[in-house]
Order: structure tokens, then sequence, then C-alpha cells
């Protein structure tokens, strides 16, 4: 001990009350010299800012555990939420040794208050601490009731990091332990809520940043590496509950590197303009000095409780100036267009409104988007909701569209100016879509602050439907509504490419054919004979997976195209499935009725050159099957591609008729039947084979068809006749009733787009006179898919050509969409017309199809006029046009040519006599 007054130390022992080897104690003495004993409150505050260092701070802990005097009675502690205070009474005169046990090897800061004093001290503390909680705790009230009337997601951020420094301030000024008395909280338990606080700051902050500067419009990556320094900040608060010391120095150190990260980012920003970044600066700047105070104070370079108080009114001020800056964006007004004369305005006005469009602003400073009434009306929303904030607005728009649109305003903002042309979707009160085309660009300003972009918004919901409609019809089958030939032939190519390059398996196609399904049509009709072929699909559809494709290859015949099978004995499985689901009885009127179909199966074994000849060598196979017998399975081997020996080299050499010019263009006369004069002709190929002779279309027009060549020999004989038909009418001209031709137009043709863009361009040049050529199409063509046909055929209308309904009579059709055909001419079957001596039904037929033709104001042409008896009938009925052997047999171009220089003659003479 310390010596008293005479001099004399003493010895005293002192056990810890703690367990362990190694206790921390501090020694000292008091002595005192007046008459009356002395009291005061000894205290070690359980934590302090103040040289709590960076990485493993030093937080909340029990300091002082207990004290023993030398003399007299041991303190008595005194219960206190932020310190160890102990009560020390020294008597008169005496010289007191204290041994204080401590909980840590870390010094604290140890001070003697008189009593009063210290309360006087806590008084004048808990006042400048409610005065910085009421402050902080508006503040983030009112961020919080701003975001509740402005939905943009910088008030919530904003609010966010006040509520966060509401939180350190609580655990700072123990609040915590008032909140949670009932808990009895432990030091070790606020020491978790600081940790937890800090860490929830520098989340906040980090939040900030990427709300405040948008970082969402950025490129992808930095979109990722704020994520996951986002992730990391969140990840720290629940460190915090395992190591609240190390949480709470990441947290830290956090602090710091978003201070400097945030710094960078704004400075770039800023001097690039934009305006978020230039209001943010005075704002950061006090937060880059907040933060190197806090740095001094927590390595211990800055002392005392003024300094502390200090960072707590500037982190306050802080919060203050964030309020200030992000309240400007709560509010906005419209402004009006400048920079034009009114009369032009007016003139735009009234354009925009005969067109049927709106007007769309784009107002960069304030980042709000405004539309005008008419696309409210449209969507049938309330008017006014559509003028919002460019966050808000993208919510009506398309998912799948949303990320695009949002990428070309952040271009638009980081060119300072361009266009913006595209075509998006938004969403209708019902929650469907219309599409829209957005075409605008950015108005010049005095100021970069008050740019905007202005353009016009025009409804193409049916233009787009339209086009989709067409697209989804031009690889679908009308019928059953499965991938047709050309969809199938797309997505096969795309499996083998995956297969060759080793990123998937190899397909499998299987080929069904229906057994004798004609048998079916002819006696049950063609109305069964569809519903059963809709029955059909859907069995077949059954046995696939998602990842396969169920196509209808035209009539009875379907095609399976495998990807998710590769085993040869799971393919046969399958394939016997769908051969006894198509034995599976279809009850039809009554009857049940049993359908068999011939299978071939083709597997991909990397030696097909094309992807079309696997389909080939599928169809093969199946042949085989159907050769062999009905109801059979055939799997292709090598040895069968002998068998189609003959057709093969006819569809080599179709490959080259063009190019060889065997293709050859015969014309048949078409004659009117009121005075007998030559009204036209109908162009008819034929293929001049050098083996086998002049061939018909009945021989390789299927052929054609199968392999896609139907449109280039199409597209010639367009050219070809077109080009002949020209130097006719030149060779005859007729002011009255001029030449013209007919070309027939093959199912492959009529429903693509090549033949619209082919036929608008030959009909473009005027090489003929318009309505001089007619395009035949057969009746059973337009019936397949009569909704599209009549679309397709009121573009060939609008072109200029004529239209002329083939083969009427032999196939199903409905009246109900006969009278909607935009077509001029009815073309009568042959079979019609021909009739022993007009003794049976088929005259009475005729004229009923004859009449009905004229009152739904279409001419008649009949086909197959063989006699002079056929001639007087159809006169009789009021047939306009005929066209068979007796007017003359198909000739070549030369024959008409000079056929029609010797009607030129006749006729000049008729006018000179």
């Amino acid at each position: 001990t310390v010596p008293g007054t005479d001099g004399i130390a003493g010895r005293i022992s002192v056990e810890a009350t703690t367990a362990g080897t190694n206790p921390n104690w501090i020694v000292f003495a008091l002595r005192t010299s007046t008459d009356e004993p002395v009291v005061r409150w000894l205290a070690a505050p359980r934590y302090t800012l103040s040289g709590s260092s960076i990485f493993w701070p030093d937080l909340d802990s029990v300091r002082m555990l207990a004290v023993t005097p030398s003399q007299g009675f041991r303190p008595d502690q005194i219960s206190d939420d932020q310190a160890d205070l102990f009560r020390i009474t020294v008597d008169p005169g005496a010289t007191v040794t204290y041994v204080a046990e401590m909980s840590t090897a870390k010094v604290p800061r140890i001070a003697l208050w008189k009593p009063e004093a210290y309360e006087r001290k806590l008084k004048d503390r808990m006042l400048f601490n409610g005065i910085m909680l009421g402050i902080v705790g508006l503040i983030a009230i009112f961020l919080t009731s701003l975001f509740a009337a402005n939905h943009k997601a910088i008030f919530p951020a904003t609010a966010l990091v006040a509520w966060s420094t509401l939180a350190v301030f609580c655990v700072e000024f123990g609040f915590w332990h008032k909140l949670f008395q009932l808990f009895q909280l432990s030091p070790e338990g606020n020491a978790t809520y600081r940790a937890t606080s800090e860490a929830a700051f520098a989340a906040s902050l980090v939040l900030l940043l990427y709300t405040y500067l948008r970082v969402r419009f950025w490129h992808s990556w930095i979109r990722l590496a704020f994520a996951g320094w986002l992730a990391a900040q969140l990840g720290l608060i629940g460190l915090s509950v395992i190591d609240p010391r190390l949480a709470a120095g990441m947290a830290r150190f956090s602090l710091a590197a978003t201070g400097g990260i945030g710094a960078i980012l704004i400075c770039y920003l800023a001097l690039r303009g934009q305006e978020r970044a230039l209001s943010l600066v005075p704002t950061w700047m006090l937060v880059l000095v907040w933060i190197f105070g806090a740095f001094l104070v927590v390595i211990g370079k800055l002392s005392g409780d003024v300094i502390v108080s200090g960072l707590v009114a500037g982190l306050v001020l802080i919060i203050v100036l964030l309020g200030f800056t992000v309240t400007q964006y709560a509010f906005r007004g419209g402004e009006p267009l400048q920079g034009a004369p009114p009369s032009r305005i007016q003139l735009k006005a009234l354009a925009l409104d005969g067109a049927g469009a709106a007007t769309w602003e784009w107002h960069l400073r304030r980042n709000e988007i405004s539309v005008s009434n008419e696309v409210e009306d449209a969507l049938k929303l309330p008017p006014g909701i559509l003028t919002c904030s460019v966050d808000e607005w993208l919510q009506f728009v398309h998912p799948a569209d949303r990320e695009n649109f949002r990428l070309m305003l952040w271009s638009v903002q980081e060119r300072n100016g361009g266009a913006i042309n595209t075509d998006i979707r938004l969403r209708r009160s019902d929650g469907s879509y219309l599409w829209f085309e957005l075409r605008s660009r950015t108005v010049e300003a005095s100021q970069q602050r008050a740019m905007r972009c202005v353009g016009v918004l025009r409804d193409v919901t049916s233009s787009k439907r339209t086009h989709e409609r067409l697209l989804h019809d031009a690889v679908h089958d009308s019928l059953t509504g499965l991938p047709n030939r050309e969809l199938l032939l797309d997505r096969l190519a795309g499996a083998i490419t995956r297969a060759r390059a080793g990123e998937g398996k190899r397909p499998t196609i299987i080929f069904v054919d229906i057994d004798r399904f004609k048998n079916v049509n002819k006696s049950l009709g063609v109305v069964v004979g569809d519903s059963m072929l809709l029955t059909v699909a859907r069995r077949l559809a059954k046995h696939l997976n998602p990842q396969d494709t169920l196509a209808r290859m035209g009539g009875d015949q379907f095609a399976v195209l495998l990807v998710s099978e590769t085993e040869p004995q799971h393919i046969a499985m399958l394939a016997e499935r769908i051969r006894r689901s198509l034995r599976s009885p279809m009850k039809i009127r009554g009857k049940e009725i049993i359908l068999t179909g011939s299978i071939g199966i083709a597997v991909y074994d990397g030696h097909q050159e094309q992807h079309q000849d696997l389909l080939k060598e599928s169809e093969i196979a199946m042949f085989r099957a159907k050769a062999s017998g009905t109801d059979r399975i055939e799997i292709f081997k090598p040895s069968m591609r002998g068998e189609d020996s003959e057709r093969l080299p006819l569809e080599s050499d179709l490959r080259r008729a063009l190019d060889r010019k065997q293709i050859r263009i015969l014309y048949q006369p078409i004659t009117r039947l009121s005075d007998g004069s030559l009204a036209g002709f109908e162009a008819l190929i034929r293929w001049d084979h050098p083996k086998r002779g002049l061939l018909t279309p009945d021989e390789f027009l299927p052929i054609a068809e199968e392999t896609g060549l139907i449109v280039n020999l199409g597209a010639y004989v367009l050219e070809q006749a077109v080009g002949q038909t020209a130097q006719w009418q030149r060779l005859l001209p007729r002011e009255q009733d001029p030449l013209f031709v007919n070309v027939n137009v093959s199912s492959r043709q009529l429903f693509r787009q090549e033949l619209l863009q082919h036929i608008r361009n030959i009909l473009s040049r005027e090489v003929v006179l318009r309505d001089t050529l007619c395009l035949e199409i057969t009746e059973s063509l337009v019936m397949d898919n009569p909704e599209q046909a009549i679309e397709i055929l009121a573009l060939l209308k609008k072109f200029g050509a004529r239209l002329a309904l083939d083969d009427f009579g032999t196939g199903y059709s409905s009246l109900s969409y006969l009278h909607r055909f935009p077509v001029d001419i009815i073309k009568v079957d042959k079979s019609f017309v021909r009739d022993d001596g007009h003794n049976g039904q088929t005259p009475v037929i005729l004229k009923s199809m004859v009449t009905l033709a004229h009152e739904l104001g279409k001419h008649v042409i009949a086909e197959g006029v063989e006699s002079a008896s056929d001639v007087n009938y159809l006169r009789s009925i009021g047939c306009e046009f005929a066209q068979g052997f007796h007017y003359g047999a198909p000739m070549t171009e030369k024959d008409v040519s000079s056929l029609l220089s010797a009607l030129a003659k006749a006729q000049k003479k008729a006018a000179a006599a």
C-alpha cells in the first residue's frame, strides 16, 4: 500500500472475482487532508469511440469488475447503463490504496467525479442527444412519408440512411438500454447492436449511391459489382451477430471505401453534366470530411467529449443536407414547349390529330415522362397516370421490352442527345398489352439541364398482330396448328448443327402416313376427315417430350423430330406406342373407325450432307413400310436409297432445268363467248426433259413443291408470261378489253412473302396494263386457310392483279367465304362442262354455278370446251369466257405471235373498210 502519514507501507491480499491465472489490475491511492469524509464516484466508460481503432475495435464490455480498498468499506457499485460506476468514501486525513480488477488488458479512461457534477453532465448529454435524435428521426419520417406520396426509389434509399443513422445514435446514446431494459441487455448484447447499426449505416450509403446515381442504367458488369458490394454489406449485418468486433471493423473499413468510391463516381458524372451528381457534390464533400474526422478519432489522434459530440452533429448535418438534396425530386410541374412559332405548333398538332398519333415527352432534368391523353384512353387508364417518373412509367412497359427501352434512355442521356425509334408494348388496365411505335429525338435547349426528348406514339397493334399472324401461319398448319414442313426443316437444321458441334443429341425423324385416309374423305367427307386428323395430332403429341417437334407435312402425313431420346430401344418403343395410338378406335356417327399408319424412322448418323436428306430417308423408310403392308414400322437403311433412284435423279435434273432453259411455257387461248374474239391466254408450264421428253406439270410439280423449287419455277413463269403479254399487247393493241394472261399459283407460293414482293415489283414496272395479269388460285388452296387467304388476295388486288378461283366446284368450299374472296373470275372445272348430250344433271349444276357467280358480281371461264354444242350451251346460260381444244391447243410464244399478227392485219383491214 501507499505509505500513510506515518510513512509506514502495508500489504494487502486481493483475490480475483473471476476464474483465470492472469487477471488484470489497476492500483491507485487517494489521500484526504479535510476534516470530513470525501465521497467520489469512480467511473470507467464501457465504450469510448476515441481510440477504439478500426480493425477489431474495442466495443462495449464490462471494464471494472470490483474495487478493493486497503482500509474502510468496500465501494458500492452504482447501477449505470454506460459505465462501471463505484461510490468511494475516504475518511478524513486517511490514505487509502485501491486495487481495481479489470476485465480487459486495455486500460480504459477512468475518472473520479463529484456526484452532482456527474449527474449534471448526464443531463447535459441527454439534452444534446435528445436534440440529435429528434432531428434525425423527423428527417427519417419525412423522407418515408415523401416516398408514400411520390414513389421514387431515391426517397426510401435516403430514408434508409436516416433510419440507420438513428439506430447508430440510439446505441451510442444508450437508448437501446432503455428500450430493452425488460430483457436486461448486457454490454456484450449492446456491442452486437452497435456492430449491427454501424454495418447497416455503411450498407445504406452503398444503396444510396446505387439508387441516386441510377447505377441500374449502367453497364451490366458495374451493376453486378454494385450488387455484390451491397450483398457483402448486408452480410456484415448477419456477421455482427456471430462476431461483433470483426463485423464492426469491416463496416468501418467499408465506410471509408464507400466514401472514396462514391467521390470518384460523383466527380466523374458531375464532369459529364449529370444533374444528380452535381446536386450531391456538396453533401458528399461533407461526408468525406466527416469520414476523415472519424478516422482520426477512432485511431486516437483526436479525443474528448467535444470531439465526439462534433462527429455526432456533423452526421446530423449530413442527413439534413441529404434530405434537402432529394426533396427537389418530390414535386415537379410541366413546362411548355418553346422555340417554335405558334403557327408551326398548330400545324404539327393538326398533323398529329390527323395521323392518330399521341405526343410523348421525356424531361431529362426531372427524369419524367409524359404522354397525351390519347394513350391513356387507348389503354383505359386514369387520366394523368402516365405522366410520371421514368421508373414508374417503365412499370407499364412489357417486361420483355423494359430493359431495352431503359438502355435507350440511358444512351440518349449519356450522349447528351439522340433519337429513340422503337416499338414497345404498354399494359392496359385489364392486363393485356398494346403495341405502340415511338419515334422521338432530343430538342436543342440553351441549357443542358433543360434538355428534353420529344416524339410521337402511334398504336400499331393491328399491323403487329397481322404480321405476327402471317408469320405464324407461314410456318404452322392451319388445321391442326402444328408446325409445317418449313418449320420442321428449320428446327431439324438447328438440331443437326448442335449435334455436329457436340452440343446436343443426334436427332431422329419419325415419319407417319395414315393408311388409306383418302377413302375416309370420300366416304365420310372432308369435315369428318379433318376432325379425325385433329384427333390423330392430339394422340401423337401425348407421346412426345416438350423439346420434341410434331409437324404436319400435309394431307395425312405427320413427322416427329425427336431430340429427347437417342437410345435405339427407346426410339423403337416410342414408334410402337405411336402405332398403337393410331389403332385406337374413333367413334364417328355412331360407328367405330380404326386407322392405321405406316411409320418410317431415320436416325442422324453424320453422313447426311444436308438436313433435308434425313427427312427424305424417313420418307423412304415410310414408303418401304407402306409397300410391305399397312400398319408397319420400318427403320431406314442405306440400301433403301436405291429404291428412290428414279425420283432423286429427276429432282437433281429439275434443279438444273431453269439454268439449262428446259422449262417451256405454252399458252392456251381463252375466248370471249359473246363475239368469239380472243380475250387472253393461260400460261401452262412444261418441262422439255432431254431423256424423258416433254413432261406435264403432274409429273414434276409435286417434286418441285416438296423440294421448294416451286418458288423459283413460279417466279420464272410470272416473268416470262408478263414479258410475252407486254409484247402481244403492243402487237395487237386494244383500247377496250386488252389481252390478259392467266398464271397458276401453287400452295407454296401463295403463303410466302416472296410472292407478294415479286408480283408487286413486276406490276410496279408497268410492263403490262393494269388488270391484265390474272392469278389463278385453286379452290382447295384458299380453303386450307381462308382467313389468311383473304388478306393475301386483298394485297394482290391492291397491287393491280386480277384473281381467278380455279377448279371451282371440285373441292369442299364454304359459301360464307366465297362472297368474301376478292376474286374477279370463277373458273368452272371441265368435269361440269362435259356431259353427253346434256342429259345428266351436269347442265343444271353448271347453270346454277354461273348464276351464283353473276349474283356475286364475278365473271365465269368454262374449261374443257371441246365441241360447238358446249359453246352454244355456255353462251345460252350467260357464261363470259371459254377455254378448251375447241378453240385451240396450248401454243408456243412464236405461234401466238403469228396468230396475233394475223389478227392485227385483219383488224387494220376492217378499220380501213
